[in-house]
């Protein structure tokens, strides 16, 4: 029999499983399963491929499958449910697996986690699915929303919104976006390598790479790295998407100078502000979540940024145990939709309720750092998010109340327009003391 831990889709359909029933985030998931799983780099990245794929299409899988069921597709048992989706998409999105292979392979998963009778439903589904890979989607001109949800899989409230603010051509350009592949990306540490550098480094290990538009310390990579390598270990980079590390350069801390980053976990942030400060000054890592903390301190440790100070406390009490400060990055909690390429399993885990919620606890995050910064200083507000509640809204109420605050600049970062995650980046100045 074949060994379990390297078998990447049973490993994949625990994934799934662990998604689906316990609401678990796909790509801590899969942190877990690569500890566990003794997989070559090739299986690796099919593991990954298989979850973030099938997790990603899952409204479109299941429209596709649903219609050669006798029954609805929720009724039957878990892991069935996910084999014929994992089945599905190798069959509808992956073209170097062949159709037999993916068939196969789901049939002996179902013989594994079911019986003979529901692996005999998983190899008829599968096999009529080969044959018609495209199924009749919805019609578009019938009803839109339901077709653009349904073909690109994702929850009508969403297509709704995209449509309202983008128009019908550009919110079916997002979308699209939004199931793609991200390639992946880091930063390098530049106060022990330059990215040039770094790039021929990385060359060494046959991995190849191009430097960002936004940020040339982003370097993006044809490949995964090698996490137990020198580069690695020896803290030449860490994992950070591009608009990420934007956030940080739009935020422009000076060598010297004092910085509070809020909501600081796991640590991208305040190790980036502390490599702009060449190390020289104090950065505040303020973190309510104590695990996450620790993930600061290992971050910064790695990395060499020893003017990060971890701070245990929520932003409400940020000011009991930070100085004002010159600047500050408040990166709020959010409802992520701006990261739908790493994070596919928000689409079934948000509601627009979860919009207005976190739109009110921004709203009160935002006047809570703006206290922290100094007469003359800078405040920049971030979210990982597209929609208006989280991001401009959020500005434009902080600066009818306070007089003291003027907006310098602001950023929206897209999928589809910009190859980058989907961010919002507000910049904004506090007045002298006596100034108008």
């Amino acid at each position: 029999m074949r060994n379990r831990t390297a078998d990447p889709r049973r490993l994949a359909l625990d994934t799934l499983l662990k998604v689906e029933r316990d609401k678990a985030y796909a790509n801590l998931s899969l942190s877990n399963m690569l500890q566990e799983g003794n997989l070559s780099r090739v299986d690796q990245a099919l593991l990954f491929r298989l979850v973030y794929g099938t997790v990603s299409m899952r409204l479109s899988l299941d429209f596709a499958l649903q219609s050669h069921l006798r029954r609805d597709i929720s009724s039957l048992p878990d892991a069935i449910r996910n084999i014929l989706r994992l089945g599905a998409y190798q069959i509808m999105y992956l073209d170097k697996i062949p159709h037999s292979a993916a068939v196969d392979e789901s049939v002996k998963l179902a013989h594994r986690y079911g019986h003979r009778g529901t692996a005999g439903l998983v190899n008829a589904v599968l096999r009529k699915i080969a044959v018609a890979p495209e199924p009749s989607w919805p019609s578009r001109n019938d009803d839109l929303v339901s077709h653009l949800s349904v073909r690109y899989s994702h929850p009508r409230f969403l297509v709704e919104r995209y449509i309202k603010r983008l128009g019908e051509a550009e919110a079916e350009q997002l979308l699209i976006a939004n199931n793609t592949v991200a390639d992946f990306c880091i930063r390098s540490n530049r106060l022990r390598i330059s990215p040039d550098v770094l790039q021929m480094r990385l060359m060494d290990e046959g991995v190849t790479s191009c430097q960002g538009k936004l940020a040339c310390e982003s370097l993006y990579l044809d490949k995964a790295p090698d996490f137990t390598g020198e580069l690695f270990r020896q803290g030449y980079y860490t994992v950070q998407g591009e608009a990420s590390a934007y956030v940080s350069l739009m935020l422009d801390p000076q060598p010297g100078e004092t910085v509070v980053d809020l909501c600081a976990a796991p640590g991208g942030k305040s190790t980036h502000l502390a490599e702009l400060m060449e190390n020289e000054g104090a950065v505040f890592a303020v973190e309510a979540n104590s695990s996450r903390l620790r993930l600061v301190s290992e971050n910064a440790a790695r990395l060499g940024t020893s003017i990060v100070k971890v701070v245990h406390a929520k932003v409400e009490n940020a000011r009991e145990y930070t100085p004002i400060a010159d600047r500050v990055l408040l990166d709020a909690p959010c409802s992520g939709f701006g990261v739908l390429r790493h994070k596919p399993d928000i689409k079934y885990h948000r509601s627009e309720k979860d919009i207005t919620a976190l739109s009110a606890m921004q709203n009160q995050m935002i006047i809570q750092a703006a206290d922290l910064v100094r007469a003359g200083g800078r405040l920049v507000y971030s979210v990982c998010t597209t929609e208006p509640e989280e991001t401009n809204e959020v500005v434009e109420t902080l600066l009818r109340g306070r007089g003291d605050y003027s907006l310098i600049r602001e950023v929206r970062l897209w999928p589809h327009r910009d190859g980058t995650d989907g961010f919002y980046i507000a910049v904004l100045d506090r007045k002298e003391l006596g100034a108008s």
